[in-house]
């Protein structure tokens, strides 16, 4: 809004099927992928096997169709004309990310958990094919960065590309984390 744009308030339905086939297709993708590699099972970790084990098992039984993702980007497109609106912004996470720590170590399931419950907004739209935009806007209470993605109908890149520079002439963007590089400690700026 302080860059001269109206603003209205729009909240897209997302279908609980939809979820269940975006799950699906994350399976899929990586069997299809370790598929067309010619990788073999063993060389993975035991979470990414199950993981592209459940894939092969989405293909075989049909969960992953073709027409399911082409009703939801129509479905998608037509948001856009149907509320009469240029972008979507939503949030670009659902919280702070989760500690960096152990996760080859951990089970499928809590690393399945991890990234559903941290990374929702962005799957159903990859699923629909439309561009978007991720835009740093400021710092969480806690000192890390948030951000909010900006989706579009085709053909919308230019217009996501204008945004995110008037967002990052409205609150310009650090070009690092506070703190790096660090004086005097071999940093890149003093080797």
């Amino acid at each position: 809004a302080a860059a001269g744009h109206d603003t209205v308030p729009a909240d897209p339905v997302y279908p609980t099927r939809l979820g269940l086939q975006g799950i699906a297709t994350w399976f899929a993708a990586a069997a299809t992928e370790v598929q067309a590699a010619g990788v073999q099972r063993r060389g993975l970790q035991r979470r990414s096997r199950r993981h592209v084990a459940l894939g092969e098992w989405a293909q075989r039984r049909g969960y992953v169709r073709e027409a399911d993702r082409a009703a939801w980007r129509e479905r998608s497109v037509n948001f856009f004309a149907d509320h009469s609106v240029d972008l979507l912004l939503t949030p670009a996470l659902a919280g702070p990310p989760p500690a960096a720590a152990g996760w080859s170590g951990r089970s499928w399931l809590a690393n399945m958990k991890a990234n559903i419950r941290y990374a929702p907004y962005a799957a159903p739209w990859n699923i629909a094919g439309l561009p978007a935009i991720v835009v740093p806007v400021g710092r969480r209470p806690d000192g890390l960065p948030v951000a909010v993605q900006f989706v579009g109908p085709p053909g919308s890149e230019l217009l996501l590309l204008g945004v995110a520079g008037q967002f990052e002439m409205q609150a310009p963007w650090q070009r690092h984390a506070p703190g790096y590089p660090r004086v005097g400690t071999g940093s890149p700026a003093h080797a």
